[in-house]
């Protein structure tokens, strides 16, 4: 038997009161996931917006190996990932090509978090990721938890009414 399935069914005996994930972001197995999950680095917002319309519709451009009718939540636990490097060294790295300015920062970040709430068929979402860790320079606020951007904008993005709220 499958060790993910085997997994899925011994921690729903344990708890049946939660739901589960078998293996999150990735490859989901028939039955073993309760919670549809991606995570997904496109820095593009355009094609970002795109897969996830074709995934609501059923098009299983994100998972090939998913393959039941059942509609289940659908959740994105990872995205964005967008480089923003304050302290200027060549060494950290983030996801795709960095911005130039704050400002395309901020809209890229914004028409990607946009995508996902315009959405009716995701239930949430997980920007990676809130802080600067070591090499990697793709959180919101640097290592030592000073904010890279005003709050008050990147609360703004986040306090939009989501469509599946409608």
């Amino acid at each position: 038997p499958d060790i993910i399935a085997v997994l899925a069914d011994l921690t729903r005996r344990l708890d049946p009161t939660r739901p589960v994930i078998d293996t999150s972001g990735w490859v989901h197995v028939d039955g073993a996931t309760d919670i549809m999950d991606w995570h997904d680095y496109d820095q593009n917002p355009e094609t970002f917006r795109q897969r996830y319309i074709d995934a609501a519709n059923g098009v299983g451009v994100m998972n090939k190996r998913f393959t039941t009718e059942t509609i289940i939540p659908r959740f994105i636990s990872e995205y964005g990932g967008i480089k923003w490097d304050v302290s200027g060294s060549k060494e950290n790295w983030g996801y795709g090509t960095g911005p130039q300015t704050e400002e395309e920062f901020i809209e890229r970040y914004r028409g990607l978090t946009q995508a996902l709430l315009n959405n009716d068929k995701i239930f949430g979402f997980c920007y990676t990721q809130l802080y600067d860790v070591e090499q990697e320079v793709n959180g919101l606020y640097t290592y030592d938890r000073v904010a890279k951007f005003d709050p008050a904008i990147m609360r703004a993005v986040l306090t939009q009414k989501a469509a599946i709220e409608e």
